[in-house]
């Protein structure tokens, strides 16, 4: 690094017991499902790889189950096993040659797991006390003496594992209110023994832990904890001034090398893992702070909290809060943050925008990746210096009809592997739907996401031709590539009423879809009228968005939807416990379960799905539709009618998430 650099701080090596790290950023445990068969897999591997590579100082392994009755994920690890050793040690030796350190987090995850996850393997679930999780709801049983001997020997004889491996440390999970985290909590402990009441008690369990891992690998591999500084549940939960009482105990006892600070527990993963536009960036730099008070020189702080650039990492640093700083997510949207920031390059990084795919796919119990980066769990076929560079030979000239998400991407791929690429682009800018997502209350990220796809392409020298419509015997190019995305669906059609194709009513004036409903009410908040029916079958952000940005204007709004509840789709990525209490606060009304009987002249009849007769809302200035998506195919179908050789991408396929599309623009680009 050169003495010049804008990040002194940030690529100052840091010493930690017998591990150096050669600089203070790193990644935190965070899940991707990418095992098998119970331990890792070749993913595994290329994902970590690919990170250290890019430059990271410390890469901390997903969370490893310490014990059988700790799994909670259909494709996560375990590591008490030798088996794990082999893999440990190929991990490590891939990091390693790029001079980065690996951890192991060990975990159990207590009553936040599902005791039928494994089907030959039906548990009860432990925990601290007999509460169930606020998430799951199942009912746990309390651990008794001889489970809690047991876990603890567990925990050691993981530890022999990753230390015979070669890896650099350990970090037990003690946060989130998973199994370790729930002994630490006044909300989830309960108990009356020697593990339960005082904050001393309460730590017991982890000390024995500790106790036990030191006895089995000595002081020569670093070991620290994982704590949610603060539940966000008040004072029935773990607060910052009890967790200042617990890093005294734990920095007392000599264990722990490093204390890893983060917040928030399964009652509200929403700030643990908070969507763009929700939390500052560095949002947990007090309680780093009040840590580091604490622990002193006895243990280094790690500290997460949606970093996204190594300035606000810097900030922290210079200020002493911390002594290594976690960008994890930034990582995932561009595991060469670090190399590109050092070598004066931050224009090339693709910016996490706190989309929470990651997220909503963990949820679903299904491999991770970034919508941003779909190279992301397939590093092996698309990772960096993967691409083919096409010899002169073989380039082509291709013109690209769409400059939205797959337009975009397919275009930077393509030009990158050494095609001619020209973009053309109906309306006046870029981003397709991520455009109208952008307008909407606390989604200015995905202005960021838009620059990110943009960027490669002025980097390439190819600047999109804005304001263009195409017309099909017009376009020139040895490869035309339609990307012209999709339209919502003005006819009100719904698969929950397989009856009819239409809402009757839904061609009156005062009928319109959503994205002319955004369009219309980002110029003019009051240009949709008074009082707002949203009618909302898609269950995303769009149309609580738009409620949003009406009702802060003093617009009366309803939604309604079939579906159980508004939202369902934003409940996986975080975003519903944020903007639901927005929603209610501003006096939207929220009513599921309700469909659209008929619509009239300024009134909607409107049923409950389990039966009644319908009622009439009446003095409706508008109603807004956020139902289904058609192909916008028209210039597709006269350019094939032409003969012309056309490549379909995108939502102009079929309208799909976005990194359905973005996948398959990649996927296609690397083809032609």
């Amino acid at each position: 690094m050169s003495p010049a650099s804008p990040y002194p701080h940030v690529f100052q090596p840091l010493s930690m017991g017998t591990t150096t790290f050669r600089h203070r950023i790193m990644v935190t445990g965070h899940t991707q499902l990418y095992g098998e068969n119970g331990t890792l897999s070749e993913r595994h591997i290329d994902y970590y790889r690919e990170r250290a590579r890019g430059g990271a100082a410390l890469l901390v392994l997903e969370q490893q189950a310490a014990h059988p009755a700790g799994r909670n994920y259909h494709a996560g690890c375990g590591a008490w096993d030798s088996a794990v050793i082999p893999w440990y040690r190929r991990l490590g030796e891939a990091v390693h040659e790029h001079d980065c350190q690996m951890f192991a987090q060990l975990f159990c995850a207590g009553a936040q797991g599902s005791g039928t996850q494994y089907f030959d393997d039906w548990r009860p679930l432990w925990a601290a006390s007999r509460i169930p999780s606020a998430v799951t709801e199942e009912m746990p049983v309390a651990m008794d003496q001889r489970d809690i001997d047991e876990l603890v020997e567990y925990f050691a004889r993981c530890a022999e594992n990753i230390q015979q491996a070669g890896l650099d440390g350990i970090e037990v999970h003690a946060a989130h209110s998973q199994l370790i985290g729930e002994f630490l909590s006044p909300a989830f402990n309960k108990r009356e023994d020697q593990y339960g009441g005082s904050i001393e008690n309460r730590c017991r369990i982890v000390l024995e832990i500790g106790t036990a891992i030191r006895a089995a690998v000595g002081n020569d591999i670093a070991l620290g904890l994982r704590l949610s500084f603060d539940e966000y549940l008040g004072p029935i939960g773990i607060t910052p001034e009890q967790s200042e009482q617990q890093i005294e105990i734990f920095s007392a006892s000599g264990l722990f090398d490093f204390f890893d600070i983060s917040g928030g527990g399964y009652h509200n993963l929403h700030v643990a893992v908070a969507p763009m536009g929700t939390v500052p960036e560095g949002f947990l730099i007090d309680s780093a702070r009040r840590a580091k008070q604490i622990a002193g020189d006895r243990a280094k702080i790690f500290i997460v909290g949606r970093f996204l650039d190594l300035a606000k990492a810097e900030e922290v640093l210079v200020a002493g809060d911390a002594d290594m700083v976690a960008m994890t997510r930034a990582h995932m949207a561009d595991p060469f943050i670090i190399s590109k920031s050092a070598d004066g390059r931050e224009d090339e990084v693709v910016r996490c925008v706190g989309a929470n795919l990651c997220v909503a796919r963990l949820i679903s119990n299904r491999e991770v990746t970034c919508v941003q980066n779909p190279a992301m769990g397939r590093e092996k076929r698309w990772g960096v210096g993967t691409l083919d560079i096409l010899p002169s030979s073989q380039q082509r000239d291709i013109s690209v009809v769409g400059g939205g998400p797959a337009g975009l991407r397919f275009a930077a791929t393509a030009a990158s592997r050494g095609h001619r690429v020209a973009v053309f682009e109906a309306r006046a800018e870029p981003g397709g739907r991520m455009h109208e997502l952008a307008c909407l209350p606390t989604r200015e990220g995905w202005w960021s996401a838009i620059d990110n796809l943009v960027r490669p392409l002025n980097k390439l020298g190819i600047e999109p031709n804005y304001n263009t419509r195409i017309e099909a015997d017009a376009i020139d190019g040895d490869i035309i590539v339609c990307a012209t995305g999709s339209l919502w669906d003005c006819s009100g059609y719904s698969p929950y009423r397989p009856d009819r194709l239409e809402i009757p009513g839904a061609d009156l004036p005062f009928v319109i879809g959503m994205g002319e409903a955004i369009e219309r009410a980002v110029k003019d908040q009051k240009a949709l009228g008074q009082r707002i029916l949203i009618v909302d079958e898609t269950g995303e952000y769009h149309p609580l968005g738009l409620a949003e940005l009406l009702s802060a204007n003093g617009i009366e709004v309803e939604l309604i939807t079939p579906r159980p509840f508004i939202g369902a789709e934003t409940q996986r990525t975080l975003d519903l416990p944020h903007i639901m209490p927005r929603l209610k606060a501003a006096g939207v009304t929220i009513t599921a379960q309700h469909f659209i009987e008929r619509i009239e002249e300024r009134s909607a009849f409107v049923y409950d799905v389990w039966g009644g007769e319908p009622y009439l809302i009446n003095d409706i200035d508008m109603v807004v539709l956020a139902m289904t998506r058609s192909p916008n195919d028209a210039l597709y179908d006269q350019l094939v009618a032409n003969g012309r050789t056309v490549l379909k991408i995108g939502d102009v396929v079929a309208p799909r998430p976005l990194e359905a599309v973005i996948y398959e623009a990649e996927k296609f680009a690397r083809s032609v």
